[in-house]
Order: structure tokens, then C-alpha cells, then sequence
């Protein structure tokens, strides 16, 4: 029994593979960047009011919500910036079980 092995030539990349990969890094640097900004305003965020005279202060650590928002946006801001990674990782082999890959880790 003989086994054929296939030629595969690399393929150059077309207009349309370099548009989806720019296109692709352009919205996740945005994704990083708004995830990063939000949760930064969180963490630093310190109000004080004032109420016939007594001074209230107001933390995002006061709340419960405002912690798991604090953190979410913390944990979407690492996801967000390994996703950048992988992608300047993995420019130059997208393959269909790399773009699986991102799609599943975009859920």
C-alpha cells in the first residue's frame, strides 16, 4: 500500500484575509481598551456628598453590584488582552480551527 502525501503550498494571504485580521486586531485593541477604561473608572471612583450637613462617602467596595461589575471588567480586560496575543501569535497560521477557537473564546 502506498501513501500519498499532498502538496500544500502555502497560500499568500488575499485583500479579504488582511482586512478580517486587521479588522479583528482594531476591535479587539478596542475591546481592551474600553474593558481596561472601565474598570480602572471603578476602582478609582470616590464620591463625596454632602446632606444637611453630613458628608457621605460613596465606594464601589460599598456594594456588592459594584464589586462583581469592578471585577467582571477586570476579567474581560485579561481575557481581552490574551485573545490580543493569540491573534499576533497566530497571523500568520489562521486556520479554521483558529477561528473556531477565537469565536468560542468571543462567547
Amino acid at each position: 500500500m502506498e501513501i500519498k502525501e499532498a502538496n500544500v503550498r502555502a497560500k499568500a494571504p488575499n485583500k479579504t484575509d488582511k482586512f478580517v485580521l486587521a479588522t479583528q486586531i482594531c476591535l479587539r485593541i478596542a475591546a481592551t481598551a474600553t474593558a481596561m477604561a472601565a474598570a480602572w473608572v471603578i476602582f478609582t471612583a470616590n464620591q463625596t456628598v454632602e446632606v444637611l450637613g453630613m458628608s457621605f462617602d460613596a465606594r464601589y467596595s460599598y456594594s456588592p453590584a459594584l464589586k462583581l461589575f469592578a471585577y467582571a471588567n477586570a476579567i474581560a480586560f485579561g481575557f481581552s488582552l490574551m485573545s490580543l496575543f493569540f491573534l499576533f501569535f497566530a497571523r500568520h497560521a489562521l486556520t479554521a480551527t483558529i477561528y473556531y477557537f477565537f469565536f468560542l473564546h468571543d462567547l
